[in-house]
């Protein structure tokens, strides 16, 4: 048995976050300005959401009619990434579509509307001498769209502004305004008008999807989503040893958007105004709970090969943000000018550079790298979906948003539950090869930016789908081969090891039982290579050791062929990845070598995925 370095430990609680270093209520109430204290858990089950004020308006025989305007304002960006930041409040914005609650002195609801698209709301209430608070508060739970801006999970404190008035006469309120400045409140309302607007996109984009592709369902309006913000909070405080955090928790439907840190939000880290992050946040919302993701968390820096769900995922919110917002940089703050500000990145999502200072992140290098790199997957995306520009990198792709959303949204799609370690190839495969209608030509689009391009195989990859062929793919004219890559940073453990260069990966369904797997390997000239053989279970986080279900590591001793084998005797039935990958720790990590895949003595070979 060679030695090899450890394995990763398991990371206990999984986040999908925006941290690119780039070295990237109350049953009847709403929040006050105070902290909020006694933090717990993001996943912590506090009380009960208030009732949604829905449902018809209540009418009153003798009444009068009270109406007004709510707003906000946001501290909007400015400069470029060397001399910008987040400035002063722009001009104040509608609060659109929000739920307008009406209490008695008592307490008690007395009457319910919403804003209109302008901000406007207007209603009625008995004619008396009767106080009443009118409170526009920080949710919405209609055909628009559903959200909440929470304080803290512990706590389920919505937010609002208010003004009391008195019923006996026809008035306007005038303005309701929420400062982007002072007490921050416009941050909770701007969080809340971002997840409006990607409703609203999608609604333009593919509310008739089903008329260019028949398997795409119509969109009308996103599942629930909470959102927890708290001016002067870090949600990354929560883990101990993370800094200023956003991020979104699976399997909850739940934000956490950074509100500053330790009281501070005008010097610190904030995420409330960078419009950027909200929706790059709640793109992983739509991963979670409209389609499919496989995302196995971890790392990312936008300039790094890295696992390609994970890519897929990082690429696919990075990309979400700029559509929305029709702008082809992703960005993120510090700070504000009431304090000190910074950018902390502006990424052209767009362009690619290949060198020199203005070099675009995520730059492949090798062809089918694109798939491992985040910005990579961003960039091509975006030129899918915005004007043709042939003279752009290619660009011969346009206006093609909803060809992405039914690959990810189709029962053929991204949702269909034969399919696992979903990841850029996927979604080129389904595009290319399963779709109805007329989707575009990506191909050009794949060249440039070094994607799988292979249309019979755009898995090739990463969990390229095999299955058993009797007497085929043998090492004589074997489809299967390796090429050692010397990679200077590579110091033959899990965290260097090149996922592209130096491995391979395979998506194997197993039926349950007993498994016998084999990896036969020969090098037909030069140093031999050392190849190691790993079976993963479906969350297959690359070197975790308790993703691992099997593995063999043994030194090669025989020039004319060496053999690895990987034996269970109850293997539940699902989907396993197996990785072949080759051991670079030694003196010579060896020359091409070509290889076999056995289970139960007949070899797996490349087929279409069902």
């Amino acid at each position: 048995m060679s030695t090899r370095g450890l394995f990763f430990p398991l990371v206990q609680i999984f986040i999908l976050a925006t941290s690119i270093g780039l070295s990237t209520s109350c049953s009847k109430g709403y929040k006050d300005k105070t902290g909020t204290t006694g933090r717990i858990s993001p996943t912590y089950q506090g009380p009960k959401e208030a009732d949604y004020c829905g449902g018809s308006p209540s009418t009153y025989s003798d009444s009068v009619t009270i109406s007004g305007t709510a707003q906000y304002t946001a501290r909007e960006p400015f400069g470029d990434k060397s001399n910008g930041g987040l400035g002063a409040p722009g001009s104040a914005r509608p609060i659109r579509r929000a739920e307008v609650r009406v209490t008695n002195s008592s307490g008690e609801v007395v009457q319910c509307t919403e804003t209109d698209g302008s901000g406007a709301f207007s209603f009625t209430l008995p004619r008396g001498d009767g106080q009443f608070l009118v409170s526009v508060n920080s949710r919405a739970n209609n055909n628009y769209f559903k959200a909440t801006v929470f304080n803290a999970p512990e706590q389920n404190v919505f937010y609002a502004i208010t003004q009391n008035v008195i019923a006996s006469s026809s008035q306007n309120l005038g303005t309701l305004t929420a400062n982007g400045d002072g007490d921050v409140l416009g941050g909770a309302f701007n969080i809340l008008d971002q997840i409006l607007e990607a409703n609203d996109f999608l609604r333009s984009k593919v509310g008739n999807c089903s008329s260019s592709f028949s398997e795409c369902p119509n969109f009308t309006v996103a599942p629930k989503v909470n959102v927890y913000w708290e001016a002067g909070f870090n949600p990354g405080s929560y883990f101990a040893g993370t800094g200023p955090l956003s991020f979104y928790l699976p399997g909850y439907s739940r934000l956490f958007i950074l509100g500053g840190v330790n009281g501070d939000v005008n010097s610190s880290d904030t995420d409330h105004f960078d419009n950027s992050v909200i929706l790059h946040e709640f793109g992983h919302f739509l991963e979670d709970v409209v389609f499919k993701s496989d995302s196995p968390g971890g790392e990312h820096n936008g300039n790094k090969v890295i696992d390609p769900r994970l890519a897929w995922s990082e690429g696919w919110g990075n990309f979400l943000q700029g559509a929305v917002q029709g702008s082809n940089y992703y960005m993120d703050t510090m700070g504000n000018v009431s304090g000190s500000t910074s950018y902390i990145f502006r990424i052209d999502i767009e362009d690619l550079v290949t060198s020199g200072p203005s070099k675009s992140n995520d730059v492949a290098e090798f062809a089918g790298e694109g798939n491992f790199r985040e910005f990579s997957v961003t960039r091509l995306l975006y030129d899918v979906t915005d004007a043709v520009d042939a003279g752009d990198d290619g660009d011969d792709v346009g206006d093609g948003f909803a060809e992405i959303w039914a690959s990810l949204v189709s029962s053929i799609g991204m949702v269909k539950p034969t399919f696992a370690f979903r990841e850029i190839g996927l979604v080129h495969d389904v595009v290319t090869n399963r779709l109805s209608g007329s989707p575009q030509d990506w191909s050009t689009l794949r060249t440039t930016e070094k994607h799988g391009n292979d249309s019979a195989h755009f898995r090739k990859e990463y969990a390229r789908y095999v299955t058993t062929v009797p007497g085929g793919c043998g090492l004589t004219g074997t489809p299967y081969s390796i090429t050692p890559y010397n990679d200077s940073y590579d110091n033959g453990s899990f965290a260097t090891s090149h996922l592209l260069k130096n491995n391979d990966f395979y998506h194997y369904k197993h039926s349950g039982g007993g498994i016998t797997l084999t990896l036969n390997y020969e090098t037909p000239s030069g140093t031999e290579a050392d190849l190691d053989f790993y079976l993963y279970n479906d969350s297959a986080r690359f070197g975790i050791s308790d993703d691992i279900v099997g593995f063999s590591r043994e030194e090669p001793s025989n020039p004319g062929g060496e053999t690895e084998s990987i034996s269970i005797s109850n293997l539940p039935a699902g989907d396993y990845l197996i990785n072949v990958m080759v051991y670079t720790g030694g003196p010579s990590i060896g020359a091409a070598t070509n290889y076999e895949i056995k289970v139960g003595g007949t070899v797996l070979c490349p087929d279409t995925h069902p």
